[in-house]
């Protein structure tokens, strides 16, 4: 009997199958995955992310188009995904698509076997990677729940990661939810005076960052945090978060560790 996967973990299997394929074409020192979906194939996160984001460099925007809608386009990709549920991989309209010097962003449709419509995307900045990369074998337990091989993709370390989530959340003209709990997943399973050592040296934050990081994190209220982040949780979890104490608590221990940050500083 085939499994039942939810719309989540159907777009994961995606993305995880795109990797396998992408990570083939594309030179290690050339990419590196970053985002949620690192965080939990690398850093066991348990959010699921409905997109998938990576930093890209040196490659040409026309060969980095070619090789993606190639993947995205073969038979035979496809038919990796059908065991899964998937019937169709629908790639971009390119003639609308942004393909640019700084982002090329590829919007894709999965119909599924029962034809549900599930919409998701992949997104490269070509900004250069900012942070250490380093190549990986992506989480058994994230594998071995869709009875996957194995699978080495390169993605950002976990003091990159923390950087890339603090800044965020200091500098998005509209602050999410998801960056805050983020932090909380990462700093809490990392060594934490290693960590903010390490963080500090990385020139992507100053002390007006941590300013606006800590700031931002009482601006979220725990109805966005349900919908942002809790909806993208398993059921087993969203009984667990979908707690208005809960949120409170991971704000508090956030702010915490950006506080520690700033105090470093000075």
């Amino acid at each position: 009997m085939r499994e039942i996967y939810s719309s989540l973990q159907l777009r994961e299997i995606f993305h995880l199958e795109f990797l396998r394929w992408f990570s083939r074409k594309m030179r290690p020192k050339d990419y590196g995955l970053k985002g949620g979906a690192n965080l939990r194939f690398f850093f066991k996160s348990f959010r699921y992310s409905e997109d998938m984001d990576l930093d890209i460099s040196t490659v040409s925007v026309g060969r980095l188009k070619k090789v993606v809608m190639k993947i995205l386009t073969d038979r035979s990709f496809g038919d990796t995904l059908k065991p899964f549920g998937i019937d169709k991989v629908i790639g971009p309209d390119l003639s609308k698509a942004k393909q640019t010097e700084t982002t090329q962003r590829f919007k894709v449709h999965l119909i599924t076997l029962t034809e549900e419509d599930l919409f998701t995307k992949i997104e490269f900045s070509r900004r250069g990677l900012r942070g250490r990369t380093l190549v990986g074998a992506i989480s058994d337990g994230v594998l071995r729940s869709y009875k996957m091989l194995p699978l080495v993709v390169s993605h950002y370390d976990i003091h990159s990661a923390i950087v890339q989530k603090v800044d965020a959340l200091a500098s998005r003209s509209l602050i999410q939810a998801r960056d805050i709990f983020d932090i909380y997943i990462l700093y809490l399973q990392d060594e934490g005076p290693q960590t903010a050592k390490s963080i500090l040296k990385n020139d992507l934050l100053t002390v007006s960052h941590l300013k606006k990081a800590y700031e931002n994190i009482f601006e979220i209220h725990f109805k966005q945090f349900r919908d942002t982040v809790v909806a993208y949780l398993s059921v087993e979890d969203q009984a667990v978060y979908d707690q208005e104490d809960v949120w409170s608590d991971i704000q508090l221990k956030t702010a915490q560790v950006i506080q520690e940050l700033r105090d470093r500083y000075v």
